[in-house]
């Protein structure tokens, strides 16, 4: 008998050693009825979209999706690959002066985002990609495309003293010879179902991505320290021109929630700071957003949502963009195993009331001069676009992060977590019970030899 209980403390004891170096090592097996979020913030099961995907860059995992090989519109979020193309440029160069042409400055939709850049105007690289990123401006987009096409302006083979004479459609060329390019990039980043036809994101027949493809995209954005800079940027004021000589001539603000007012604001336990990515929003593409974050532990998750329906109220529309990928990255983290710790309280901050209720991000809508007939989601709109919409604005909760509890667990601690705690306790128990019943044996036994 006492062999039987000395071999059996012995196997739990090391039963006990291989559980806690597991928990240590590895992380534990991970369901969505096991995630606990801070109460009050929208679930998976609430997300209302197309097609999303949520990715691991630190471990090339994709961790969740939704028709995410779907070929898809997607808006301003095609402003990830614009910067792409031409950070690859042989002659990008931030502090290189490109010239703003009449094209540039021209959009039929008074609300189109742009910086109000001016016909002649020379803007560095590092201001036109402030605008690009930050303001999500149109003008930049076409003025970066243009001018790192290499057919017009900087990147074209006429010095800058005759950038004056280029032809009408000089411009336009070159803004077509990118877009190309923009594509090849596209393929060599392994995006497998993408095709533009123009930098800005206008809606076409032949203008679409997927999730994937766009987180293929958004991982090579954050890996160019230049570009993932400008990600990261909650404003962005851009340098006096020849056209605007006076400082401070424009401030940009992020549309891009997630960057702007973080982790605490967005009440994140896994998240130590958001780091992009990109917005866009079209009456056909509906609410995009490519997210990432970094975990306390160095993780790089990146969420993607294309044709998403948001939650929205006069005060807080530009934070209720984020909502369902603040929802994603958090549940990403979550299954990367990622560190949890308790959030600081944040503010409610005041926000400017959306121009368009139609429209989560006003600002990037159809140009005038766009062949596309589906300009607005009016009585004329197709029935594939009546369809499209009727998805998006099926989902018509309202959550509001100022009304919401404190954490089920206040010390930071989460199930996962109690549940090792529990079970480790458990067989510490069982491995103390054995030890006294062995030694209350053992006593016995000697008492009984001694009687003998």
């Amino acid at each position: 008998m006492r062999d039987i209980f000395k071999n059996l403390s012995k196997h739990l004891i090391l039963l006990l050693i291989i559980f806690l170096s597991l928990q240590m090592v590895l992380p534990a097996m991970a369901s969505a009825d096991q995630f606990e979020d801070v109460p009050g913030w929208p679930t998976i099961e609430d997300i209302n979209a197309l097609a999303f995907s949520v990715y691991n860059a630190t471990t090339d995992e994709f961790l969740l999706e939704q028709n995410m090989h779907q070929p898809l519109w997607n808006a301003s979020t095609t402003k990830v690959l614009t910067a792409l193309t031409a950070a690859q440029h042989e002659k990008f160069d931030l502090d290189a002066e490109l010239l703003v042409s009449e094209a540039a400055t021209y959009f039929g939709d008074p609300a189109s985002a742009r910086l109000h850049l001016k016909a002649g105007e020379l803007i560095s690289t590092r201001d036109v990609l402030g605008g690009l990123m930050v303001m999500s401006a149109n003008d930049c987009a076409y003025v970066l495309a243009e001018n790192y096409g290499g057919l017009y302006g900087y990147a074209s083979e006429l010095p800058p003293e005759k950038w004056g004479n280029f032809a009408a459609d000089a411009a336009a060329n070159s803004r077509q010879a990118f877009v190309a390019e923009m594509n090849r990039v596209a393929e060599s980043l392994g995006a497998k179902n993408t095709n533009f036809d123009n930098p800005c994101g206008w809606d076409g027949e032949n203008h679409y991505t997927t999730a994937y493809d766009l987180t293929m995209m958004s991982k090579a954005l954050l890996e160019n320290e230049i570009l993932a800079e400008f990600a990261t940027m909650a404003h962005y004021m851009p340098e006096p021109t020849n056209m605007h000589p006076y400082g401070a001539w424009s401030m940009t603000s992020n549309t891009n929630s997630l960057v702007v007012y973080g982790p605490n604001f967005f009440q994140s336990q896994y998240i130590a700071h958001y780091n992009g990515v990109k917005t866009g929003t079209t009456p056909l593409a509906g609410n995009c957003l490519i997210g990432a974050g970094v975990t306390h532990d160095g993780q790089q998750i990146i969420a993607v949502i294309l044709g998403g329906s948001v939650y929205r109220s006069a005060d807080n529309s530009y934070v209720n963009l984020a909502l369902p990928v603040r929802t994603l990255l958090e549940y990403g983290a979550y299954l990367s195993g990622a560190e949890s710790k308790p959030y600081q309280e944040a503010p409610l901050p005041a926000f400017p009331p959306v121009l368009n209720t139609d429209l989560t991000d006003p600002t990037e809508t159809l140009p005038e001069e766009s062949d596309i007939t589906t300009e607005n989601t009016s009585d004329e709109t197709t029935a594939e676009t009546d369809a499209i919409n009727t998805t998006l604005n099926s989902q018509t909760n309202t959550v509001n992060p100022k009304e919401s509890e404190e954490p089920a667990a206040s010390d930071g601690i989460t199930r996962r977590e109690w549940m090792v705690i529990a079970l480790s306790a458990l067989i510490v128990v069982c491995v103390i019970a054995i030890l006294i019943v062995n030694i209350l044996s053992n006593r016995k036994r000697r008492k009984d030899s001694n009687e003998k």
